[in-house]
């Protein structure tokens, strides 16, 4: 019996791929700059794409406040000031697809440059909704209407192949949080904001929260994370709360998330 290519042995298991969204200032970022302490414990170095430019002032004051090395972070914004200025004022739908092409193929070509170094993990996209605008608008342009127009079918495999090619290091993605429709009706229940098949491309979802109106002599423990979705541990899925403040660290999630990794 012939079964070349095939094995009884899984010779390249998935090292997980989690989805972080949440408001403005609850602490995505800030979350996944403490992967530099998971990864020096395994001797490696973060890599970072990173499509928000006020990213980098969270990332460096967080490695600056613990003294600790910076990760690799990309050193060019993927769109150009003079690209941005043009596609501001710009109707033309086909130039504006192919700028977005081009912006594609930089941001790829940048994810295959980190995950091609062994040393290099774990890979964090910040953020994933930027880079799911990005594509949608190489397909679609920037339409007013984009939202309902689109065929989805080519941006989501876009988006697979991307999460595909990634599947030996650990990813980590953060996304803006937005209002839930359903029916023409806001839900007033948050998800993220970029591809609406994320469950299908991540093993774990997970939410982080800011309350502000919260009673704490320590700011921090204002902060807190939510288990929304999870194959890495089923038993967590829906949870809310299972780290505060301080604990709020990849150490911990992952402990959680795949104890005994």
């Amino acid at each position: 019996m012939n079964l070349s290519g095939f094995s009884r042995e899984i010779v390249r298991p998935d090292n997980g791929c989690i989805g972080i969204f949440g408001g403005e200032g609850s602490g995505k970022t800030n979350l996944c700059s403490t992967a530099t302490e998971w990864a020096m414990e395994r001797d490696q170095t973060p890599g970072w794409i990173v499509c928000d430019r006020k990213s980098r002032k969270t990332i460096k004051d967080y490695h600056d406040q613990r003294d600790l090395p910076l990760p690799y972070i990309n050193t060019e914004d993927f769109i150009s000031q003079k690209e941005a200025l043009a596609l501001a004022t710009n109707t033309n739908y086909d130039k504006v697809r192919k700028t977005y092409d081009a912006v594609v193929d930089r941001l790829l070509e940048a994810i295959v440059m980190l995950a091609s170094h062994s040393h290099i993990n774990p890979i964090i996209e910040d953020s994933g909704t930027q880079i799911w605008d990005w594509m949608s608008y190489s397909h679609f342009g920037r339409k007013q209407d984009v939202g309902r127009a689109r065929v989805w079918g080519p941006v989501k495999q876009d988006w697979t192949d991307m999460i595909d090619s990634l599947q030996h290091k650990l990813v980590l993605i953060t996304l803006k949080a937005k209002n839930e429709w359903k029916n023409d009706s806001r839900t007033d229940e948050y998800t993220w904001d970029g591809p609406p098949h994320l469950g299908y491309c991540t093993t774990s979802i997970v939410r982080c929260n800011f309350d502000r109106n919260k009673q704490t002599d320590d700011v921090a423990d204002k902060f807190s994370l939510d288990v929304v979705e999870s194959q890495d541990n089923c038993g967590l899925a829906g949870v809310n709360g299972v780290l505060v403040g301080q604990s709020i660290t990849l150490m911990s999630l992952m402990a959680l998330l795949r104890p005994g990794e």
